[in-house]
């Protein structure tokens, strides 16, 4: 008695080719929404991120270079230079300035005039101290909370 073994097949039955058409598109789906995803976050965070560190680094180069810091209240930081000792009144101002959505952060001499924004297009910006240490919180106009923190010298307050 001799057992007649099938022949094998050569290529695919029709479900195998489904299947594997189906597990390539989802593959391709997959990796096509990490491409989007990663070009955001590398566009806009970095970007912004950038910015946002510049901007703190700028503001606390100037609050390390005050004499002293004379006000910090909830929409501005006023302080004085060496040069500008002699004066009554604070030499510089970081403020809030605007209404509505459309705020920005500002650098401005209290004596010459003019203003430089620091941060621009923001919803909210709130200036808080405590202790020794200032927190700006910004919210922009996409929704996202921010916050900033700088250090004030001891002797300074």
């Amino acid at each position: 008695m001799s057992i007649k073994l099938r022949a094998r097949r050569k290529g695919f039955v029709l479900y195998e080719s489904i299947l594997a058409l189906m597990i390539t598109l989802m593959t391709l789906g997959i990796l096509q929404q990490s491409l989007l995803i990663m070009r955001t976050v590398q566009h806009t965070t970095f970007r912004d991120q950038l910015r946002w560190h510049v901007t703190q680094e700028k503001i606390q180069s100037e609050m390390d270079h005050a004499l002293r810091i004379d006000e910090v209240k909830d929409n501005h930081i006023s302080y004085t230079k060496p040069e500008w000792l002699n004066d009554k009144h604070p030499a510089f101002v970081f403020n809030i300035f605007g209404k509505g959505d459309n705020k920005m952060l500002r650098y401005k001499t209290v004596v010459s005039g003019g203003h430089e924004p620091i941060l621009v297009n923001q919803r909210e910006i709130k200036i808080e101290k405590i202790s020794n240490l200032v927190i700006i919180t910004t919210v922009n106009k996409a929704g996202e909370k921010s916050e900033m923190y700088l250090t004030l010298d001891e002797h300074k307050l």
